[in-house]
C-alpha cells in the first residue's frame, strides 16, 4: 500500500473570518518540541505502553489512532505529564518532563500545554470569556489582562459576539470552539486533543478539527490528536497507529 501524506486543509478562522492559513511545514519548523523515548507503562499486569518512541515538531499535527484500550490515551497522558512512565523519557522543549515532581508537572501543563477534550469540560456557571481566562488567572495573570486575552482569542475562533454566553447557551460546535480558545490562550508549545470531535456531527466536527489544527499550527504549536475518526487523521501531517501498546505503523512523511 502506498504511504499517504496527510495534510490539513488550509482555511480557518482568524478574527472571526474564514481565511487562508499557512500551516507550518515540519521541514521548515524542524525543531522537535515534544518527544518520548522507550515509553513503557504498566497497569498492574497489563501493559499500557510497550516501548513507544514518538516525536512531534513545532507546527506539526500528529494523529494517534488504534483500537480502544490499546494505549492511545495512555500515550497522550504520559506525553502530557499527567502520568509518569515506568520506563523511558519524555522531553518538552529541552526539559525532561518525567523527572519533574507532581507540582512542577502541573505548572508545566498550565503554562506550556493546551488541552481539548471530547466533552469540552467547560464550567457551566462561567461565561465563555471567563472559561477561557481561567487558566491565566490561576497562573497569576490579572483578571483584566486575562479577560482581554481571552476575548481576543475567542474572536480569533469566531466567537467575538458570544463572549458573555455560558456553555448551556452555546451549540456543541461553539462550546468546542471555546475549549479550543482556552487551550490556545496561554500560547502553548503543544496542544493535546482527546477525541475532540467525538460528540459532534460530521460537518461540525470537520469545522472544529480544521479550526483546532489551523489555529494551533498557525501559532507554531504542535498538535497531538487522539481519534478513531479517519477523516480527522486525514487532516494531520502524520498518523501514528498503536496496537497492544506498540507503534504498529506511522503513515505520512516529514515534508
Amino acid at each position: 500500500m502506498p504511504r499517504q501524506v496527510c495534510r490539513p486543509t488550509n482555511r480557518g478562522l482568524i478574527h472571526g473570518k474564514l481565511v487562508s492559513m499557512s500551516f507550518q511545514s515540519p521541514q521548515l519548523a524542524s525543531q522537535v518540541v515534544l518527544s518520548g523515548h522507550g515509553l513503557v507503562k504498566y497497569y498492574g499486569p497489563v501493559v499500557g505502553l510497550a516501548g513507544v518512541d514518538v516525536g512531534v515538531r513545532a507546527g506539526e499535527a500528529l494523529a494517534v489512532m488504534g483500537p480502544s484500550g490499546n494505549g492511545k490515551t495512555t500515550l497522550l497522558h504520559v506525553l502530557a505529564g499527567i502520568l509518569t512512565p515506568d520506563q523511558g523519557e519524555v522531553w518538552l522543549g529541552g526539559e525532561r518532563v518525567d523527572q519533574l515532581n507532581d507540582a512542577a508537572r502541573t505548572v508545566l501543563r498550565r503554562r506550556r500545554l493546551g488541552f481539548v477534550f471530547q466533552d469540552n469540560q467547560l464550567l457551566a456557571e462561567l461565561p465563555a470569556d471567563e472559561n477561557v481566562a481561567l487558566p491565566l488567572m490561576v497562573d497569576g495573570v490579572s483578571r483584566r489582562d486575562a479577560i482581554g486575552r481571552a476575548r481576543a482569542t475567542l474572536a480569533q475562533v469566531g466567537l467575538a459576539n458570544e463572549v458573555g454566553r455560558r456553555p448551556g447557551e452555546l451549540s456543541g460546535g461553539q462550546a468546542q470552539r471555546v475549549a479550543i480558545a482556552r487551550a490556545l490562550v496561554g500560547e502553548p508549545q503543544v496542544v493535546f486533543a482527546d477525541e475532540p470531535t467525538g460528540a459532534l456531527d460530521a460537518t461540525t466536527g470537520s469545522q472544529v478539527i480544521d479550526l483546532l489544527i489551523g489555529a494551533a499550527t498557525h501559532r507554531g504549536a504542535a498538535v497531538v490528536v487522539v481519534t478513531h475518526d479517519n477523516s480527522v487523521a486525514a487532516r494531520c501531517h502524520r498518523t501514528l497507529t498503536i496496537v497492544d501498546g506498540r507503534v504498529h505503523e506511522s503513515l505520512g512523511a516529514t515534508r
